[in-house]
């Protein structure tokens, strides 16, 4: 009968321990709370406005007496294309090189107008590791009226890349020809999963000098001019380009 009962007792000693263990566990496990943590993105659609090649935090807008068409929306945007205009010249008998006039621009903050490299800037706000793709195409060749100016060639040269944003530079095309017979898209840059993020502007020269040169269009000297003005268009396309 004795052990019986020292025996009983041990059994309950031990699950008293056991159940304070347990309370003291269940306790200090409850003392806490999660709380989340969220954000939430959109795509950025917002059109970027212009900016100076040669002060890269100064939204510019461009002077031109042709209209400027505003750039395309986000968050892949075509922000700026140029007109390119080779002004009133003499024709000649001569095999002739001419070249654009440069861009005019007025500082958004103070009004001051500047003349700046020719330039396209276009924009990568969708936050992905996908590339793009840039190319031009002529959209014919110059024309007056009926009459086609037969065998002239533009060139766009010393092609050079600027940022604001200090991203890895997209890859480039330095010099390109254009061709007025099939409309044919010429590359100008593309970019990968690393590269091309935020805005670029790609400069026709990388300074003033260089770039009154790198736009220019050839024209035989054995073809007619006629009096009057020539016009033809480029298209500019940026394309999401999955790596």
């Amino acid at each position: 009968m004795k052990r019986t009962k020292k025996l009983f007792y041990n059994i309950i000693l031990i699950l008293g321990i056991l159940t304070i263990v347990q309370s003291v566990t269940i306790a200090q496990a409850d003392t806490g709370r999660q709380s989340e943590v969220e954000v939430f993105f959109t795509e950025n659609k917002d059109p970027t406005a212009p900016l100076n090649p040669k002060e890269l935090s100064e939204p510019v807008e461009i002077i031109s007496d042709i209209p400027i068409k505003p750039g395309t929306p986000g968050p892949l945007s075509v922000d700026f294309a140029p007109h390119v205009v080779f002004g009133e010249q003499d024709g000649s008998a001569d095999d002739d090189v001419y070249f654009a006039q440069l861009t005019k621009v007025k500082t958004v903050s103070d009004g001051s107008e500047d003349e700046v490299p020719n330039y396209i800037q276009i924009t990568d706000n969708r936050g992905k590791d996908n590339g793009w793709k840039l190319t031009v195409k002529q959209n014919g060749q110059l024309r007056n009226g009926d009459h086609t100016l037969t065998g002239a060639e533009m060139m766009l040269k010393n092609i050079k890349l600027i940022s604001p944003n200090g991203n890895k530079e997209p890859i480039y095309t330095k010099d390109i020809t254009l061709d007025p017979i099939n409309s044919q898209p010429m590359e100008v840059s593309r970019s990968d999963e690393k590269t091309g993020k935020g805005t670029w502007i790609i400069m026709f020269g990388s300074n003033l000098s260089e770039s009154k040169k790198s736009i220019q269009i050839k024209v035989p000297g054995d073809i007619e001019k006629k009096r009057g003005k020539y016009t033809t268009s480029l298209t500019w396309e940026l394309v999401d380009s999955p790596i």
